[in-house]
């Protein structure tokens, strides 16, 4: 039997190629990730994995449906399949704990994080290579999104933190 722990963070899609189910993404206290498929009638369990040495504290599924990403209180950023798989597809050591708040921009190309150290970083959701960081708040940043778009086709960075101040960046646009 798997002992995973408390659910720590969840995300639920409606599935592309039918509507009738919808992916579920959970991230347990454990380090373990799991994709369930569910349907009005059954889940089944098509993907679990332990990319994490702490609980996983937040999860983004990709607008593609294909894949979803995974932080935890480890340095660990992972990128996990949405499909019957034995394994990530990739995972990178970020060298920085406690990234929280994991959005994907519209376009999936960019994933961002809410630092436990003040600081969100931009990743791209291909490489998981840093491609921004992000630096003004004092103290730990709680929340990030993206925004859906706006005037002039920009799309903004949101981030939030224990300062009780929001900034917006301009980033990649």
């Amino acid at each position: 039997m798997l002992r995973i722990g408390m659910t720590m963070c969840l995300r639920t899609v409606q599935r592309q190629d039918d509507s009738s189910q919808f992916i579920l993404a959970a991230g347990y206290e454990s380090g373990q990730a799991c994709v369930y498929n569910v349907s009005s009638s059954s889940w089944s369990l098509l993907y679990t994995f332990k990319s994490h040495s702490q609980p996983i504290l937040s999860l983004a599924i990709h607008p593609s449906q294909e894949s979803f990403y995974t932080t935890s209180a480890d340095a660990v950023l992972a990128h996990h399949p949405i499909a019957i798989a034995t394994q990530p597809i990739k995972s990178t050591n970020t060298k920085h704990s406690g990234q929280t708040s994991l959005q994907i921009r519209s376009d999936g190309r960019l994933l961002v994080s809410a630092g436990w150290d003040g600081v969100g970083r931009v990743y791209s959701t291909t490489t998981l290579r840093q491609v921004a960081v992000l630096k003004w708040h004092v103290g730990g940043i709680q929340a990030a999104a993206f925004s859906s778009g706006g005037g002039e086709g920009k799309r903004w960075i949101a981030l939030g933190g224990k300062d009780a101040k929001i900034s917006l960046w301009d980033v990649f646009n």
